[in-house]
């Protein structure tokens, strides 16, 4: 029972009879379709919040306390946080698969986890110590991030194939929504850093409070569940790229974006005081109107992008697009010497990151390899945007020198995004 297929896997039924086994399927175990993903939306406006805001949050926290040495100490937290990030995602998503608790396979891990991070994150802003913030936030954002991670395997399980683009791509809407409204309140709440690091938590712990009481998270029997062996384990982290080609070329290619989106996103605002000399105040404000900015660009293409997948029954040329459009942005970005021109970078990455969100989770979703291993699968999927956090923090230091060479560093990353949108292509039996 613990292996049987997955019902997105089966593309030898006819759509229509597929979707409906599918969705009698999923609403037996699940409850209404409908209304979970209703709940999911409300609980991904405040999950986004937190996962968007926590990163800006602590730069501006370490740019208020030091400036000269903020770039340095904000590479070293977050690459800790990336390598805890690389063993702790996968565990955790391996023992949500296997936890037999009667709240459910999902409930607890997130309540315990949004909690926690509460707490680490409250650390932060009481504190000025550079030890201390990087223990709270690897500490903090482990749990966020697992938590997280957790819940986001609801749409996939509980969510029918028809429907799964189009849910991908409202939840990325809500992301679109959360990045200017994070900015700008981490801009804002500066010089209130309790507040600052804090507020993002307490916004998604409200919102997945229906969630966590209204979806049917069912109770699994020891014989649903793989048998927990520690040994079998780990090694089950490895996903065998021969015997599941299509899983590690996707795999792969959201590595390579990954890296383009962790040093767009995760340095900006170090860029736009290091290169363009803003204040950290200023440069918190500066963050929320990019992001303002491209809220409608991104809201659009979030929608739109997820809904035109399903209705076309194809993901690979969206991803590939996206891919293009990021890497283009890059080279932009790379060129600006001021905040116009990386004004006009950041519009046209919101529209590849945007298209490349929504619909790459859904083609991940296609590729799994085994329903009983969703949880543990998709936390490996979500360690190809979570190595970067390691891998872009440890080196950018190097390629950026003491020139902050940002040219240098996106461009780099541009042309592997443009190697990730060449793998795709051999990603067989998916359109």
């Amino acid at each position: 029972m613990a292996n049987r297929p997955r019902p997105v896997a089966d593309e030898t039924k006819p759509v229509d009879a597929g979707d409906d086994v599918e969705e009698r399927m999923i609403a037996a175990r699940y409850g209404n379709p409908k209304r979970t993903v209703g709940l999911v939306l409300l609980a991904a406006a405040g999950g986004y919040l937190m996962m968007l805001t926590l990163a800006t949050a602590l730069q501006l926290r370490l740019t208020s306390i030091d400036e000269a040495m903020a770039t340095t100490a904000y590479s070293r937290i977050v690459t800790v946080s990336g390598i805890v990030l690389l063993f702790a995602v996968p565990l955790v998503g391996a023992l949500s698969d296997r936890t037999t608790s009667r709240f459910g396979r999902r409930r607890p891990w997130i309540i315990i986890g949004y909690l926690l991070t509460l707490v680490c994150m409250y650390g932060i802003g009481v504190s000025s110590s550079y030890l201390t913030i990087g223990i709270c936030y690897v500490v903090g954002f482990l749990f966020a991030q697992t938590s997280f991670n957790i819940f986001s395997v609801i749409p996939v399980e509980a969510v029918p194939n028809r429907l799964r683009a189009r849910v991908m791509g409202f939840m990325g809407m809500f992301g679109a929504l959360a990045m200017p409204v994070g900015a700008a309140l981490a801009g804002r709440l500066v010089a209130a850093p309790i507040l600052m690091m804090t507020v993002p938590v307490v916004a998604a712990v409200v919102t997945v409070i229906p969630l966590l009481v209204l979806f049917r998270d069912p109770q699994c029997g020891k014989d649903e569940v793989p048998p927990l062996n520690v040994r079998q384990l780990f090694a089950g982290f490895f996903v065998n790229p021969r015997k599941h080609p299509n899983f590690g070329w996707v795999w792969l290619s959201r590595f390579l974006a990954g890296i383009a989106m962790t040093s767009f996103l995760s340095f900006f605002v170090l860029y736009l005081v290091t290169n363009l000399h803003y204040s950290p105040g200023e440069a918190g404000g500066k963050a929320g109107l990019l992001s303002l900015y491209s809220a409608p660009v991104s809201i659009l293409l979030f929608t739109c992008s997820g809904w035109l997948s399903d209705k076309l029954g194809r993901r690979k040329p969206f991803v590939i697009g996206a891919a293009i459009v990021m890497a283009t942005a890059l080279v932009i970005a790379g060129m600006a010497d001021d905040f116009a021109t990386f004004t006009v970078a950041w519009l046209v990455f919101a529209v590849g990151q945007a298209m490349f969100l929504t619909v790459d989770l859904a083609l991940c979703a296609q590729v799994l390899p085994n329903e009983a291993d969703t949880g543990k699968d998709m936390a490996v999927f979500a360690l190809a945007l979570n190595l970067p956090t390691i891998v872009v923090p440890a080196v950018a230091p190097a390629i950026l020198g003491a020139s902050h060479n940002y040219t240098l560093l996106w461009g780099i990353a541009a042309v592997l995004t443009l190697v990730g949108a060449a793998i795709i292509p051999l990603v067989r039996n998916v359109k």
